[in-house]
């Protein structure tokens, strides 16, 4: 499985996490061991939890210096179906259909209610992220939000299902944004490399050697497409002006080719570090 794989070709989890890994959960299967840790170690189950992943005790192979660009503009796409979808019809601002109005209509106060809903979530999940830079052709089209989906590798963003709808936002926000959310924390470097303890067992997740200063992101579309850097950062407490879009994708949409594009990922990985002998064992059905 590609999950395997991952692990094998995993370079960034050092001695000292990969002892914490190994003592934290009582499960035997690999998948439900890294399930247990993303959940109590990375994630938690409070706000205010320090993630295992930003530990420098624990996570120093992974982190990233201070010195990331602050000004950096990036984006994140979220699903929010199971976040708006029990509110809307309690509070009928939080309909995707007067949501749209709201950004259309610069509503801050509809905007906050929304962007207030995702402090519900429990725990510090940390969040996957892209330089707006390497995208914005992508945004400049009208099916902006399905190439982003490929480009980003969001394996699980796409209704295969006739009639299947899913809803997103489109969030953009700064480097300085996320150094402000980590510096009451103490958290000096808030920025770092995903691993396979982050992926959540992702078969569209894929390591990078070490040494590298960003991970890549899986591109699922057509061959020849530019790779996208993607980091991993602290939890971010939106607020209204971080909403830029919102989009629906609607099914039947063809499923992307994973195992296809995990191949093609291997090789564009290593001709851009210059690693060639990286991730040299066979990689697995990623079925």
């Amino acid at each position: 499985m590609a999950i395997a794989d991952n692990f094998d070709m995993e370079e960034n989890v050092g001695d000292v996490r990969r002892d914490h890994f190994e003592g934290w959960s009582a499960a035997t299967e690999l998948s439900e061991a890294t399930t247990d840790y993303f959940r109590d170690s990375v994630q938690g189950t409070l706000r205010g939890h320090l993630p295992s992943t930003f530990d420098p005790d624990l996570n120093a192979a992974a982190l990233l210096p201070a010195t990331v660009e602050r000004n950096r503009k990036m984006i994140r796409l979220e699903r929010i179906d199971t976040l708006i979808a029990p509110r809307a019809s309690l509070d009928p601002r939080l309909s995707f259909e007067r949501l749209e109005t709201a950004l259309r209509d610069k509503d801050e106060e509809t905007l906050t209610a929304f962007t207030e809903l995702f402090a519900e979530y429990r725990g510090e999940r940390p969040a996957f992220a892209a330089p707006k830079i390497e995208v914005e052709d992508d945004l400049a089209e009208p099916d902006w939000l399905h190439r982003l989906a490929l480009r980003l590798g969001l394996y699980h963003f796409f209704p295969v299902k006739a009639g299947e709808t899913f809803h997103f936002a489109l969030m953009e926000y700064t480097g300085f944004d996320v150094f402000a959310q980590a510096e009451p924390r103490r958290i000096d470097r808030p920025f770092a490399l995903a691993t396979v303890l982050e992926c959540q067992n992702n078969p569209a997740f894929f390591p990078v050697p070490s040494g590298t200063p960003h991970g890549f992101t899986v591109d699922l579309g057509p061959p020849g497409g530019p790779t996208v850097r993607e980091v991993l950062h602290v939890r971010l407490d939106y607020e209204h002006h971080h909403v830029v879009r919102f989009g629906t994708l609607t099914g039947p949409l063809p499923a992307p080719d994973l195992v296809g594009a995990r191949e093609r990922h291997r090789a564009t990985l290593r001709s851009t570090t210059g690693r060639p002998d990286f991730g040299a064992s066979r990689m697995a059905d990623a079925s």
